[in-house]
């Protein structure tokens, strides 16, 4: 079993309500519901049950109850005596940021959060989204910035902070800069620019259109594809999240649309500091509406 299992029968023992377990332990109900069934299964039986709209311990969680809520308590005095060893620590926040999303989305919620950490540490970390997610299960980062339709695990919590769209990058004498939007269309025959940390809608174009543009792959970051542009080696389609600038023209994609949410993800159950827990809470107050996990 796992500890944010233990962490959610513990809430529900207070709580004896799923919804209200879920925001005690900042999970959506689902997650919370998965992680029991699977604390139901490893303990051989059915630690609740629901009649109606109330819900009861059985006799087997009545039984496991004490010493479920033993392990939280020495786990937590584990913390408690690492600390003390370690001596006091100045409040720092790790983020990571997958393929070409700014941190700029987060900025908000960072100015809010060290109003009340004033010598808040920051730090960002660029990747692919599974490399991301690995130094997030392994304790390496706090939290992450990825796209919702990339493959993430059901262990991430994931809370939506915006909706991009695509925008096509190019050279500002290029002819089609003159256009106020663009379409499939208008790119046959332009010769596209491809990198898995660009955000995929290059793909995905192909995906939907097939062979009807110049492919030139690319390693790196956005930031060097960027540079690919202006050298006249391609364009560029790029979430409309991100700060371009430096003699470059950006056009949005009218048709096909192509859109992707980017979302705050960090491991469900995991026992977080005061400020990434602050920064998970100012980022959903700012967010445009929940994403599931």
């Amino acid at each position: 079993m796992e500890l944010h299992q233990v962490r959610y029968f513990a809430a529900l023992c207070q709580t004896l309500n799923f919804t209200r377990a879920a925001e005690a332990c900042n999970v959506t109900q689902p997650a919370l519901t998965r992680a029991i069934q699977r604390l139901e299964h490893e303990l051989g039986g059915p630690l609740l049950y629901r009649e109606r709209n109330l819900t009861q311990l059985t006799e087997l969680g009545r039984v496991m109850r004490p010493h479920l809520e033993a392990m939280l308590e020495a786990a937590e005095a584990a913390r408690q005596a690492a600390r003390a060893q370690a001596g006091s620590e100045p409040a720092s926040i790790r983020v990571g940021l997958g393929p070409a999303i700014a941190a700029s989305h987060v900025a908000g919620a960072m100015r809010g959060l060290v109003r009340l950490y004033p010598d808040l540490s920051v730090h960002f970390e660029e990747g692919g989204t599974a490399a991301l997610v690995e130094a997030m299960l392994s304790d390496m980062l706090d939290c992450a910035l990825l796209a919702e339709d990339a493959a993430l695990p059901e262990r991430l919590n994931r809370w939506k902070l915006a909706e991009e769209a695509c925008t096509v990058v190019l050279p500002a004498d290029h002819a089609l800069a003159s256009r106020q939007g663009l379409t499939a269309d208008d790119l046959a025959g332009e010769t596209l620019l491809f990198g898995e940390r660009c955000g995929g809608f290059a793909h995905r174009l192909q995906a939907l259109c097939g062979e009807r543009f110049g492919r030139r792959q690319c390693g790196g970051s956005w930031v060097q594809m960027l540079d690919l542009v202006r050298a006249g080696l391609g364009l560029a389609l790029l979430p409309d999240g991100l700060d371009i600038a430096g003699h470059l023209a950006t056009r949005p994609l009218l048709e096909p649309r192509l859109t992707r949410t980017v979302v705050l993800a960090l491991v469900a159950g995991r026992r977080h500091g005061a400020a990434v827990a602050n920064l998970v809470k100012l980022c959903r107050a700012r967010a445009p509406g929940p994403a599931p996990a």
